[in-house]
């Protein structure tokens, strides 16, 4: 059976409306995510002497490093647009076909570029790259088609929009840096750090923002919608702008405003996220909600790391504050919300046609509550093994912190196997 074939008959149902896409789109690009992400950290563990030491530079490490922004971040990122754009512009969702070709692309160009990172395969490097991109443009074509279709917008697609145009930034300066890899020309030195500035920061940050809102939108108690949003948007653009310009200019002082930039555009957003439900006790009896509560608190870990790496320059603690920000926040951010999609999207395709016709199953019975403590757990303790352990540099801790996060997305996984079979 094909990859379209699949996504085509996945048997959960029909689509509910005209603005839900196919069940099997978003849960095709967050079972490819989820397994990146679990490579990326058996990978981790094979070049765990150069990350131990600090050194982030070769091949090996930087194939890691793209295992979880390309393979895992950006690809559960594609599916939750896929499913959340055509709702919330009440368009109709992009055909499954297209859909399946762009994650065949992107998942070909992914698969040899990080191949040929790791083996320094400068064809498969430069093959990989360009394929990768022609998916991240196909990608981009069917979500902006979308975005911008309607009139109408709303605070999401502001963040989205967003995050989309650094997206095709970060694209751009990727090519190059793929290109001065392989060829040794052209030259830049800042553009390394720019890279990772808008791809987590404007990309995916500004991007998780913007499902993090409607999320508490919907699932918090309160339902309510962000006050301070503006202020946190503007805030996020204007640290992306000043940290590239410092970076190009070689300025620490525009550096520093831009770092001030995105802490007090952390204030905003997490402000807004406890008027929502965060702070809210009722609300936080949803052990789905719990994940999601203590992804912040490794957000807060990354704004601590972060500072000190930045005006007390311990370069050191970059790599434990990206740690925190990826496998914490982004991560775990994830791991929570997935929960409550799921189950919500399975009822939608299964049983909403059949309302009112006889006893129908509430969330709690396709996706089981208490089954989110063994991934928060995991993942939690894992990641906060692997900080004590690269602070004190013990190989042993810091396999076991590894083995402790692959659990956690092998279990929310199987978990959502199990909630999509019945």
């Amino acid at each position: 059976m094909t990859i379209l074939t699949w996504v085509q008959r996945l048997r959960v149902g029909r689509t509910y409306t005209q603005q839900t896409s196919r069940l099997g789109v978003p849960l095709l690009f967050w079972m490819t995510g989820v397994c990146s992400m679990v490579i990326g950290l058996w990978r981790v563990w094979v070049v765990r002497s150069w990350i131990l030491l600090g050194f982030v530079g070769p091949g090996s490490v930087i194939a890691c490093v793209h295992l979880f922004t390309l393979g895992g971040f950006t690809m559960l990122m594609m599916g939750a647009l896929y499913q959340l754009v055509p709702v919330l512009t009440n368009s109709r969702p992009v055909p499954a076909n297209r859909i399946v070709i762009q994650w065949g692309l992107y998942t070909f160009g992914i698969s040899l570029f990080v191949l040929g990172l790791n083996n320094n395969w400068l064809w498969g490097l430069g093959i990989g790259a360009s394929v990768m991109i022609i998916g991240i443009i196909f990608f981009l074509v069917n979500v902006l088609n979308q975005v911008f279709r309607d009139p109408v917008k709303n605070i999401t697609t502001w963040f989205f929009a967003t995050a989309l145009m650094y997206l095709a930034i970060t694209v751009v300066i990727g090519g190059l840096l793929a290109l001065s890899y392989a060829t040794g020309y052209p030259i830049f030195p800042q553009y390394q750090e720019n890279h990772i500035t808008l791809a987590l920061g404007g990309w995916v940050g500004l991007l998780l923002i913007g499902v993090s809102y409607r999320m508490w939108a919907m699932f918090g108690r309160k339902h309510r919608e962000p006050r301070y949003w503006m202020v946190t948007w503007s805030l996020a653009n204007l640290a992306v702008g000043l940290l590239v310009v410092g970076d190009l200019a070689s300025c620490r002082w525009v550096s520093n405003a831009g770092w001030l930039a995105q802490v007090f555009a952390f204030v905003g957003y997490l402000v807004d996220i406890v008027a929502a439900g965060l702070g809210d006790r009722r609300t936080m009896q949803d052990p789905a909600l719990q994940t999601v509560a203590v992804s912040v608190i490794f957000l807060v870990l990354w704004e601590v790391l972060g500072t000190l790496a930045i005006f007390r320059h311990h370069r050191q603690f970059w790599i434990p504050a990206l740690w925190a920000y990826g496998l914490g926040w982004v991560g775990m951010s994830f791991m929570g919300f997935v929960q409550k999609i799921v189950p919500f999207m399975v009822w939608l395709h299964r049983y909403a046609h059949t309302h009112g016709q006889g006893k129908m199953p509430r969330l709690e019975h396709i996706w089981r509550p208490a089954w989110a403590y063994g991934p928060m757990i995991s993942a939690g303790l894992g990641i906060i093994v692997f900080l004590v352990a690269y602070g004190v540099k013990s190989p042993t801790g810091f396999g076991c912190g590894i083995v402790l996060q692959a659990l956690a997305w092998l279990m929310l996984l199987g978990m959502g196997v199990r909630s999509v079979r019945g």
